[in-house]
């Protein structure tokens, strides 16, 4: 099962709901973590995606965006906003994420919190947090951050990694970037019921970017000839580098390479509802902004894995 790790962002939050339909129910379950006070969209988004059959876990003691400092558990006020849209208890998954072994007040949530929970490790774990996390259903960590035989003794685990290589500045990408392994290798983990990533927005946060020199587009895809690993292909602007101006025109110059891509070969991609939004927006050579454009990459990306 693949474990999509988003923040409640804008254009994050439309991309699953635009899925709906799209993505098999079962096989994707959105870890999200808030990152504005008012919750209104992510709770308009559980909402959605609960209805079409899709459980998402919630971070529950957010820390990022809006909550920098922390605020406590906002697990409450997420349930009474979603019984007053009449969309009921029990919707989400209340997700505790620790940073660390060091994280004193998430470790002291895990262990007062009610179960049943989930709980997202960012960091590395230690054999004394390994016995707090025993009482989650399930803990989401990466393996390249703590040595199996410390989370092996965990009975069911998501493993997840940042598979994508996030430049600074989009002038520095490459064709091709290798991303990932994990949807293959955690069948091979006993204790393993799923993976996850950050898709194509990588782990860190931010609040997001100005205008762009270069308008770059990723797009991911799975390459039955390298043991179904998945690469991501970018595609960037190549006009006026040295300016910011015409982003439109250069987001055409992108697309314009990333659809002669995809028709050359079109067996490489998945034709995701991602996809067809470029090739729509190929057609009519509109610009609907970065923030869509990040949309559409995450829909694809998301969809791509969505069968394993």
């Amino acid at each position: 099962m693949y474990y999509p790790i988003l923040k409640g962002k804008q254009f994050e939050l439309a991309a699953l709901k635009e899925l709906v339909g799209y993505i098999p129910v079962g096989n994707v379950c959105p870890i999200l973590e808030p990152v504005n006070l008012s919750l209104g969209p992510l709770v308009a988004t559980i909402s959605e995606l609960t209805t079409a059959g899709i459980t998402s876990w919630v971070v529950i003691n957010p820390s990022q965006g809006e909550f920098v400092g922390g605020s406590g558990s906002i697990a409450a006020s997420l349930t009474t906003q979603l019984a007053a849209v009449g969309t009921g208890t029990g919707v989400f998954v209340p997700c505790v994420k620790v940073r660390d072994a060091t994280d004193v007040s998430a470790i002291a949530l895990l262990r007062s919190i009610p179960t049943p929970f989930v709980v997202y490790v960012e960091g590395s774990i230690t054999p004394g947090l390994t016995l707090d996390l025993m009482r989650a259903s399930v803990v989401a960590l990466n393996p390249e951050k703590t040595e199996n035989s410390i989370w092996g003794s965990l009975p069911r685990v998501v493993l997840f990694h940042d598979g994508f290589d996030k430049k600074s500045r989009n002038l520095d990408y490459g064709v091709e970037s290798f991303y990932s392994d994990y949807h293959t290798k955690y069948r091979t983990c006993p204790n393993a019921i799923g993976f996850g990533d950050y898709t194509i927005l990588g782990e860190r946060f931010s609040e997001g970017g100005g205008p762009a020199f270069v308008v770059t587009l990723h797009l991911s895809y799975l390459d039955p000839s390298r043991l179904n690993h998945m690469y991501v292909r970018h595609f960037s602007s190549y006009s006026d580098n040295d300016s910011q101006s015409d982003p439109g025109g250069k987001f055409r110059e992108a697309l314009d390479l990333l659809v002669s891509h995809v028709t050359s070969n079109s067996t490489k991609f998945v034709n995701t509802a991602g996809l067809q939004d470029f090739m729509t927006l190929h057609g009519t050579r509109h610009y609907p902004g970065l923030g869509v454009v990040k949309k559409i990459s995450i829909k694809h990306h998301i969809q791509t894995l969505s069968g394993w």
